[in-house]
């Protein structure tokens, strides 16, 4: 059984922390998901192939991740290179979550990022508007450590002083709530769209 919500007591948060795809940026499967049908793998909770795994550390170069998903697919390596650029800039913000941190930036709340993501993807969307909000970020491909090893969320809290008591932290992934609710954060299970972004005003009390 999955539990979406996990808090102590929401009136004493004073810091959110959001992961970035699935939950602030995301692309619309529904209309190109047979375009990136690669990279099926991104969706839900699944395991990720050893290279993807390896290009959210930082530790593969995008010509070891634009071979492999040639070799995997049977694509000559311009056509994988071309998947990778399109699935990097089919990424477009939620505008909910970004009305959402609007708000939550109003009423004065730390607001940071803790995400798995290539250097290069972080590096692309981080000219989106959304990102004026955020506080501080804490990025795998960065850390060389990546989601749900407990060093990174140990990253987070040690750069920015956060309490994991006083601090609720946003993931799509099961597999990531799970583990930061172990480590004493308040969670929550995201999924994209208005309902989740009002679940989230209703327990901070907005």
């Amino acid at each position: 059984m999955i539990i979406f919500a996990v808090f102590k007591d929401a009136q004493m948060i004073n810091d959110i922390v959001f992961d970035l795809g699935g939950v602030v940026i995301g692309r619309d499967y529904a209309r190109y998901g047979a375009e990136l049908e690669e990279f099926a793998f991104l969706q839900g909770d699944r395991p990720f192939p050893d290279y993807w795994k390896r290009y959210d550390l930082g530790t593969a170069s995008r010509d070891e991740v634009v071979d492999a998903i040639a070799r995997e697919n049977g694509l000559d390596t311009e056509a994988a290179s071309e998947k990778l650029d399109r699935l990097m800039t089919l990424f477009n913000e939620f505008p909910d979550t970004a009305q959402l941190l609007e708000e939550l930036a109003d009423r004065n709340y730390g607001l940071y990022i803790l995400s798995n993501m290539p250097v290069e993807f972080y590096d692309y969307i981080t000219h989106f508007d959304v990102f004026r909000h955020f506080d501080g970020q804490v990025i795998s491909s960065r850390e060389h450590l990546s989601k749900p090893d407990p060093r990174m969320f140990s990253i987070l809290t040690n750069r920015y002083g956060l309490d994991p008591a006083s601090t609720l932290f946003i993931d799509d992934k099961p597999s990531n709530t799970n583990i930061a609710t172990a480590l004493g954060f308040n969670t929550y299970t995201f999924k994209a769209g208005r309902k989740s972004c009002d679940d989230i005003r209703k327990i901070l009390g907005l």
